[in-house]
């Protein structure tokens, strides 16, 4: 005879006689910067029915506008273009009737029929020409080489010129000094409360990291105006946190 071993646990909730007591504060911080790296996406894309003869076409315009930038002042380093895409391009023939005349006749659902004779080989879809396209992206450090060069780029037969985009070369480093501002604002909000309220300001409990902004790309009209010169403004690289402070006793 088997005996049942029945074991009961109690579990009790103890509360916590240290309730927490604080000041939790938002600190924020931004430094100003002018972009310094901007960065632009040209393409050259050309149709014709040879594969080899079209991309011959691309190829010489890519040398011809590495050269200009070279000549320019670009580093060779910072001119990408090795992306090269090809697509064949069928097209359907239209539909030629052999007869002449188009009958016309109405069925039971009053639809509109058309009869005719055709071949059904002209519906057979057909490779004409072929679209080759190299896409370039070049970095540098002038912006006004952005104006200087758009000209040079249309007369070379450029396709498309995409927006500058802009980066801060050292926007790490400006980022860890808003945040140490950030810090400083939330240490300084702390102690503001604090005295308004008539208690005394103790340690750091919590600090949490909670924005970061740094701009990463800056729209501008691919079109030059006579006389227009660009100009970019300087721009936020912002932090944020979160700080808990206690209230001592």
């Amino acid at each position: 005879m088997f005996k049942r071993l029945v074991v009961i646990c109690l579990l009790s909730v103890i509360p916590n006689v240290h309730a927490f007591t604080g000041i939790e504060v938002t600190g924020k911080a931004s430094v100003m910067a002018v972009p310094d790296v901007f960065s632009l996406t040209i393409s050259i894309k050309e149709r014709g029915k040879s594969a080899n003869k079209t991309k011959m076409i691309v190829d010489d315009k890519s040398t011809k506008i590495v050269k200009m930038f070279l000549k320019r002042g670009v580093n060779e380093d910072n001119i990408d273009s090795s992306q090269v895409r090809l697509f064949p391009i069928y097209e359907k023939p239209a539909i030629t009737f052999e007869q002449q005349e188009l009958h016309k006749r109405l069925n039971a659902q009053e639809k509109i029929l058309l009869s005719g004779k055709h071949s059904e080989q002209e519906n057979t879809s057909r490779l004409t020409r072929f679209e080759v396209s190299r896409t370039m992206t070049i970095s540098f450090k002038q912006l006004s080489l952005y104006d200087q060069i758009l000209d040079d780029l249309v007369k070379l037969g450029v396709s498309h010129i995409s927006p500058v985009e802009m980066s801060i070369e050292n926007a790490e480093k400006l980022y860890q000094e808003a945040l140490s501002q950030a810090i400083d604002k939330a240490k300084q909000k702390a102690n503001s409360i604090a005295q308004q309220a008539g208690v005394k300001l103790g340690s750091l409990l919590s600090l949490k990291e909670s924005g970061y902004y740094s701009p990463m790309r800056f729209a501008m009209a691919s079109e030059a105006k006579a006389g227009f010169s660009s100009n970019v403004s300087q721009k936020a690289v912002s932090a944020q946190v979160i700080a808990i402070y206690a209230i001592e006793d």
